[in-house]
């Protein structure tokens, strides 16, 4: 457990370990993430596969010097191969595989751009699927990468930032005038805030666009991903999907990810810099939120007023990915 919280650094669940783009096929990478050392790769065929970095041999780190020899990993010190999963198939000049020889292999799989990595303390499969995202891949919406922190913090955190509709107005005035709760709704691993904003105007634009308003949607998928949806009125209908990646790397070091996506205008350059203008305040809105993150002490048992949203319920919903009993080493 980390020091400021009171529950394990890394729940379970599924959680971003690279951009599906950084991994061509027949390419080894190394990883750090969830605390360990971990090795990727793509086959030929295009499969993605993901196992703990070092040999049950004599211990090299498969990410560095490892090869995808006819769809196996290959040790770069002795040339031991192993299968997909994580099984020893070739020792060179010996006549029988030790039957001890196997990697963990990491269930992974590729969505919204993304090489996504089961986790779970005692080594259990995947318990849920990862939802379809409708905009992803959509002829009629565009994305593109964001923004990326490397941040103090828990992910739990992150996710409870939503719940807390006292502090947009106040913290991000910049952006938010009002901010109302409609509803919350969960589907097992899902939760979807549903509020309702009408956002700030400044300068000039007061005189010709008296209020721009829109809702919110942000939707937890697990403790690991969080997308956004906003629609905003501002003369013209605006929809945004705005995709954020949260990865525990070590105890209070959470590197998060994002991706914004926008329906398109049918001009190129309005949506360029429409988007550019959403990623910029998108990054202004997460960095006035990280010195609270990086500094803040958890409250087990809050003081909430009426004004605060629906964080206790979150945290309710949140205890799922916090499995019982000791991690698996190894």
């Amino acid at each position: 457990m980390a020091g400021r919280f009171p529950f394990p650094s890394y729940p379970s669940g599924w959680f971003r370990v690279a951009g599906a783009e950084e991994v061509p096929r027949g390419a080894v990478r190394p990883l750090r993430a969830l605390g360990r050392d971990l090795v990727l790769l793509r086959t030929a065929e295009g499969t993605p596969h993901v196992f703990d970095a070092h040999c049950p041999h004599l211990g090299a780190h498969l990410g560095f010097g490892g090869r995808v020899v006819e769809g196996t990993l290959q040790c770069p010190f002795h040339g031991w191969r192993y299968a997909p999963d994580g099984s020893c198939v070739h020792v060179p000049g010996a006549a029988r595989i030790p039957p001890a020889a196997r990697l963990r292999s990491w269930p992974v799989v590729e969505w919204c751009g993304q090489l996504m990595l089961w986790h779970h303390p005692h080594g259990s499969g995947p318990e849920w699927d990862l939802p379809e995202v409708p905009e992803w891949g959509a002829a009629d919406w565009r994305f593109r990468p964001a923004n990326q922190w490397v941040i103090r913090s828990h992910t739990q955190e992150f996710g409870e930032n939503g719940m807390d509709l006292a502090h947009f107005p106040f913290l991000h005035a910049q952006q938010t005038t009002t901010i109302r709760s409609e509803s919350l709704e969960i589907a097992g691993p899902i939760l979807t805030h549903r509020t309702f904003q009408r956002y700030t105007i400044f300068g000039l634009a007061r005189f010709w666009m008296p209020e721009v308003t829109g809702p919110l949607d942000m939707t937890l998928v697990g403790p690991g991903c969080a997308i956004n949806r906003a629609s905003v009125e501002a003369g013209i209908r605006l929809s945004y999907t705005y995709l954020f990646f949260f990865t525990p790397k070590e105890d209070e070091r959470v590197e998060v990810r994002s991706t914004l996506g926008m329906r398109r205008l049918g001009n190129r350059l309005a949506e360029s810099l429409l988007m550019r203008k959403a990623i910029r305040e998108g990054a202004r809105t997460i960095e006035q939120d990280i010195p609270i993150w990086e500094n803040k002490l958890y409250r087990e048992r809050p003081l909430l007023s009426e004004a605060d949203g629906p964080i206790m319920q979150y945290r309710r919903w949140y205890r799922q990915f916090y499995a019982a009993g000791p991690a698996t080493g190894g």
